[in-house]
This record gives structure tokens, C-alpha cells and sequence, in this order.
């Protein structure tokens, strides 16, 4: 019996138009609720987590940020002939040309002044953005791959070695470069989908941005090829054409950048031979890998490795060459050889990461750390964006799909909390510097006058702390540090310059007590520091002008005048130089050259009591009693209870026969504590009197 066939069934294909339908429903995240709350969520994990940077505490540091903000004229205006300066390149700030950046301060200062807090504010602001954006470039990087894509924007906006871009007010322009620097890449993609030329222009237009809000983002390009690969896409005379724009934009920005930082940024070469720093790269990259996975111990300074007694560095530097070559070379081979997908995806994580941080891996030493907690800031994508590509099909199994979340979301947690703590580090300079020492101290131990250092700290941190103190009025803790490093024989000048103006203020207390020895101990050990220091500089006019004043203090004009001169040449339109010389010169009867320098100083700063009346001194010592009245008039002007200029004021005038005025001066000086020969006063008496 022959079987009874079944109606064959058939299968229907989604017709072109209903294909549209479903791919423009699976782009729209936006639109489902869920996958919004959950981009949502990460958001506010985010700003949470750099919730203690808004508190009444928050300042801005002496790393950097006097020069971008607190002393910095660039940003005090935005007239449009200040705006076209920032955007010259003669008018580099920091060794860097970052017009964008420094426009987006001057709009900070325009509506908030000095308000560290709205500075942070903007930071944020642009590193919830930027979290917004890696979610958006992962999504579609991914083909929409939304847990990919959630959680490499959670941890990129919650990795506690992005504190440092967000909560470090100079840096603006590293959460500035990443915010163009992402939209360009996204604009790229969105090129490849729709192949419509307009994506390409607003490419290279978010790429020009970028790289004009940090030099970093010369690298796009490279990331760009890593697209082209990772999609994949046929290489041909097309796509390298369309690069040509970018690499054009790439050289341009990447000359000047080397062309201003190379005249003081850039170490010198020959501090270290060309294998050790070919180590320190390799060392660089491990350790941030190290700090991806594990983000502990962080710092605002890595210092380098000290060399040993026989010029080496330290055996994990040594060896970290071939430890990264292993790291990377296994995994993609092995990968390429068992799953080419996962292979691919590799290939995109490790080389994101490589290409976004080349440039910063210190082979051409630019600073004086090793390496830095923002150099992470856009690198950590390309590994996020590995490291969740393979944890997606655990995500998306029912067996294994809750286990996953959980671990995630637990060290999630963690690197929430660490950063939580890491961003109260960042409250002001005293919490910041005191950080660094704790993690690299110096250690030196004394035994009678044998001192030996046990261990080398960061010297930037102790100075930097130091100078805190001082502006802060805590003289000792400041002197504490400074002293560190001149026990520790260092080789940074301002340690020694410092220690001698403090030594500079003893010498003026000791004599205000009348203890001439202490006075003198002082002196001796000011003129120790001060000479330790021209010995590392020789041509350091603030050297030579503090030790200048010292000598001035204990009335050794001849040799102060000797310094003064020194810094003179140094730097010849030091207005503080101009007043120190007047003085000594007016002390060492030198009236004409008294009155030159006080000239100089009068043409810059004309509301100084003290140079009027050395001027106004000079003139009267010279016979010059109509100009000394002129002088000295204005010194009491300025400062009414100026007594020595009410006495010289009475003499001149009682010079050329006004004796009622000077003896109204004469009784002005008196009143405000000048003790004036009785002789003097009672013959001017009488004479007022007739």
C-alpha cells in the first residue's frame, strides 16, 4: 500500500519591506523600556560613583590645574580676538595645543569664575556622555549586541582608573578628545551600514575636534583600520583613499605635538639606553592590563624604577618584553587556529587597546612617570569590548545566564566602591600628594651623621604637598618635606631653593628677637641651600634673587647686589629683581642707581608705597628735595601710616623752608611710632611757630 505523501510545508520569507521593519526595531534600543532602564541604571552607577567630588571640600590642585584655570589668561575672556589666540599654535598651553579644550574652560569661567565645582561639574557631564557613547559604538560595533555593549559602558564609566580623567579638573581634555574621538568612530560605522558619504564628513570633522582637544586622538586612523578588519571589509584602493584625509590630519596634529613638547615635555634620551625603555614599554602595558583586571594601588604618579649599583633596572621591567609578547601572541594564535570569530574579536580588543595607547607607553619619555591612571581613559575599550564578547554566550545560555550577571554585577560593585574612595583622593592637593607618598615613600634611616636612603619616593609629590603647606600657612609640615628630599641628596632644584627661603624667613625671626648667633646659623644654612641648588642650576634666577635677599637681610648689599645682577641677566623683566636692587642700592649710597631700578619698577607697578619712598629717599639724599617731596608724598598716600616716609617728607620739606608742613609730617611720623630726634622736633617747632 502505497503511503500517503504529506502536504509539503511552505516556508515564507519576510518580504524586503518587513526586513526593514525588523532591522530598524532592532536598532532602536531606545524604544524597548527595558534595555532604556537598564542604559539608564548605568548612568546613574555612574554619576553615584563620583558623588564625593561634590562637596564644599572640593579644590582645585597644584598639579596642572593653576596653569589650565587658576592663573590663566586664555580662559578670561571670550572676545572672539581671545578666542582666535587659542587657537594659535604659538599659544600652547602646558606644552600642549588644545584650543577646544581651553575653549570649553573659558565658557567654565565665563558663568562660574573660580567655582572648582562647576569645573567637575562639565567633567562629569562629558564622562556620562562618553559612557553613553561606548554603549552606543559597542551596540553597533556588535551587530547590537546589547549586554556587549551594557556592561563595557558600565565599567568604562566606572573603572577606578578613569577617576583620574573626571575628577581631575586639567584634564578636561581627556574626557573632551574620547567624547569626539567616540562620536567619530560611531559616525564611521554608521558609514559602513548606510554607506552614505555625510557620515564620512562628520568623521573627519569629529575627528579634527578630537584632536584638537588632545593630540592623543591622532591615533584614529588606526582604530579605524581595526574597523575595517574586525567588520570584515575588502581592502581596496577605496578604503585606503578615504584614510588619506585622516592620516593627512594625523601628521598635521602629530608634528605639532612633537614639535612643542620636544623643547621641554620629552626626556632626555640618554637617561636610559634604548633597550631599557623599549622595557619600560612593555612594562607600561603590562601594568595597565594589570590595573584593568586589578584596580588597586593606584596612583596620580608611577615613578620609574631606580637603577641599581650597576645601571640595571629591576627584573620584572627586564623581563616584561617577553611576558607581553606571550600574553599577546598564545591567545591570538591559539584563537586563530581553534575559532577565527573569537579570533577576530581578539584581534579588535588587543589591538583598540594597543593602538589608543602607543603613544603614552613612555618608549619617548614625556613626564616623569612610567605611566598614568588617564592614559587608560579610551584604551580600556577595546578590552571591555573583548572581555564581554566572550562572556555573551554564557550571558545569553538559561544555565549560565544568572551566574554570569551575578558575577559581573558584583565586580561591578567592587570597581564601584574603589572608585567611590578613589575620587575623595582628588579633593584637594594635601589628600592628593599624601596619597602618592604613602605608596611611594621615601625611606631614609640616620646614624650619627651617616644619612642613607632605604628607599627613593616621588619627588613631585613631596614638593607639591610641601607647596600646599605653605600656601596654606603650615610652614612646619611644608619644611618636613622639602628637608626629606635635601636628606635625600636629590637632584631637584626647587627642594633646595625652597629650604633656603625657608631658612630666609628664620634669619628675619632670629632678628626681629634680636639673636644675632641664630640669625647668623641661619643665614649659613640658607647660603648651603642656595649654592646646593645653583651647583644642579646654574641658571636659576630665582635662586640667585632669593639668596639676593637673604644676604640684603643681613645687611650684605654689596654681595646681594652681586646676586641680583646674576638673576638680572637671567630674567630682565622680573619686576620683585627691580625693587630688591633699589633698596640695596639705596643702602650701599648708590642714589642714582636706586632711583633707576626703582624706575623700572614704577614704569610696571605704581601702587607700591615702599618703592616711592625709596626713590623719594634717593632723590632727597641726592639734594633733590622738590622730586623727594613728590616721591615721599606718595608713599604716605598709599600707605598713611608709612612713618619713615612721614619723617623723610618732613625733612625734605623742611629742606627748601615749608616747615609747617614739616612739622605737620614730622607729627604724622611721630604718631605712628618714628622716633625723631628731640633737637630736630623742637627746632622744627619753632620755626612752624613763627
Amino acid at each position: 500500500m502505497k503511503k500517503q505523501q504529506k502536504p509539503a510545508i511552505k516556508k515564507t520569507e519576510p518580504n524586503k519591506q518587513n526586513l526593514s521593519e525588523i532591522n530598524k526595531i532592532s536598532t532602536r534600543w531606545y524604544k524597548d523600556s527595558k534595555k532604556l532602564l537598564f542604559v539608564g541604571l548605568i548612568l546613574i552607577a555612574t554619576f553615584i560613583t563620583y558623588l564625593p567630588a561634590f562637596n564644599s571640600q572640593k579644590e582645585f590642585t597644584n598639579w596642572d590645574d593653576p596653569v589650565y584655570v587658576l592663573q590663566q589668561n586664555q580662559i578670561k575672556s571670550l572676545e572672539w580676538s581671545n578666542i582666535t589666540q587659542m587657537f594659535n599654535p604659538q599659544n600652547h598651553v602646558s606644552l600642549n595645543y588644545h584650543p577646544l579644550t581651553m575653549l570649553s574652560l573659558a565658557i567654565n569661567y565665563h558663568f562660574s569664575k573660580l567655582n572648582p565645582a562647576s569645573y567637575f561639574f562639565i567633567n562629569i557631564i562629558f564622562h556620562l556622555l562618553n559612557t553613553l557613547l561606548v554603549f552606543i559604538f559597542i551596540y553597533l560595533l556588535s551587530k547590537k549586541k546589547f549586554w556587549i555593549a551594557l556592561f563595557s559602558a558600565l565599567f568604562f564609566g566606572i573603572h577606578p582608573m578613569h577617576v583620574e580623567s573626571v575628577a581631575w579638573i586639567s584634564e578636561r581634555k581627556d574626557v573632551l578628545y574620547a567624547f569626539f574621538f567616540l562620536m567619530s568612530l560611531i559616525s564611521y560605522i554608521k558609514y559602513l551600514d548606510t554607506k552614505k558619504i555625510g557620515f564620512v564628513l562628520l568623521c573627519i570633522i569629529f575627528f579634527v575636534m578630537s584632536c584638537l582637544s588632545k593630540a592623543m586622538g591622532v591615533v584614529l586612523p588606526l582604530v579605524l583600520i581595526l574597523i575595517d578588519l574586525y567588520y570584515p571589509r575588502k581592502f581596496t584602493w577605496k578604503t585606503l583613499v578615504e584614510k588619506i584625509p585622516f592620516f593627512a590630519v594625523s601628521l598635521w596634529a602629530g608634528m605639532m605635538a612633537i614639535n612643542i613638547q620636544s623643547t621641554e615635555a620629552i626626556g632626555k634620551f640618554e637617561i636610559f639606553s634604548l633597550l631599557q625603555r623599549f622595557q619600560f614599554t612593555a612594562y607600561g602595558f603590562l601594568m595597565y592590563w594589570v590595573k584593568l583586571l586589578f584596580p588597586i594601588n593606584l596612583s596620580a604618579f608611577y615613578p620609574y624604577p631606580n637603577l641599581n649599583e650597576s645601571g640595571n633596572i629591576p627584573l620584572l621591567h627586564q623581563i616584561s618584553p617577553i611576558i607581553a609578547l606571550l600574553i599577546i601572541a598564545i591567545p591570538l594564535y591559539w584563537l586563530f587556529k581553534k575559532d577565527k570569530s573569537k579570533f577576530n574579536i581578539a584581534l579588535f580588543g588587543i589591538g583598540f587597546f594597543i593602538a589608543t595607547i602607543v603613544l603614552v607607553l613612555q618608549f619617548i619619555s614625556v613626564g616623569k612617570a612610567i605611566m598614568a591612571d588617564r592614559y587608560s581613559y579610551l584604551p580600556f575599550i577595546g578590552a571591555f569590548f573583548m572581555i564581554f564578547s566572550f562572556a555573551n554566550p554564557f550571558i545569553e545560555k538559561l544555565k549560565t545566564k544568572n551566574i554570569t550577571l551575578g558575577i559581573i554585577v558584583f565586580i561591578a560593585l567592587i570597581f564601584s566602591v574603589l572608585s567611590f574612595n578613589r575620587v575623595k583622593v582628588w579633593t584637594n592637593s594635601e589628600k592628593l600628594w599624601t596619597d602618592v607618598i604613602e605608596k611611594y615613600p621615601y625611606k631614609i634611616t640616620q646614624t650619627a651623621n651617616v644619612i642613607r636612603v632605604e628607599k627613593v619616593g616621588v619627588i613631585t609629590a613631596y614638593i607639591n604637598r610641601a607647596n600646599y603647606y605653605r600656601e596654606h600657612n603650615q610652614m612646619d609640615k611644608a619644611f618636613d618635606d622639602f628637608n626629606i628630599l635635601v636628606l635625600a641628596n636629590t637632584d631637584e632644584v626647587k627642594a633646595y631653593s625652597n629650604m633656603g627661603n625657608f631658612y630666609g624667613l628664620k634669619i628675619q625671626e632670629a632678628l626681629q628677637k634680636g639673636d644675632i648667633q641664630e640669625a647668623t646659623t641661619m643665614f649659613n644654612k640658607s647660603m648651603e641651600m642656595y649654592n646646593k641648588g645653583l651647583t644642579l642650576e646654574k641658571d636659576n634666577y630665582e635662586i640667585y634673587l632669593n639668596k639676593g635677599i637673604s644676604l640684603a637681610i643681613m645687611n650684605k648689599h654689596k654681595e646681594a647686589v652681586e646676586n641680583f645682577q646674576l638673576s638680572l641677566k637671567i630674567n630682565p623683566n622680573q619686576l620683585d629683581l627691580f625693587k630688591n636692587m633699589a633698596i640695596s642700592y639705596l643702602n650701599l649710597q648708590l642714589n642714582d642707581e636706586c632711583i633707576k631700578y626703582s624706575n623700572q619698577y614704577i614704569k610696571n607697578k605704581t601702587d607700591d608705597s615702599d618703592i616711592f619712598f625709596y626713590r623719594g629717599t634717593a632723590q632727597l639724599k641726592n639734594g633733590k628735595n622738590q622730586e623727594a617731596i613728590k616721591d615721599l608724598t606718595m608713599a604716605t598716600s598709599l600707605n598713611p601710616k608709612f612713618s619713615g616716609a612721614w619723617y623723610n617728607l618732613s625733612v625734605a620739606q623742611n629742606n627748601i623752608g615749608n616747615y609747617k608742613q614739616a612739622y605737620n609730617s614730622a607729627n604724622e611720623a611721630l604718631k605712628n611710632g618714628y622716633k625723631i630726634n628731640q633737637d630736630y622736633y623742637n627746632n622744627l617747632k619753632q620755626k612752624a611757630e613763627k
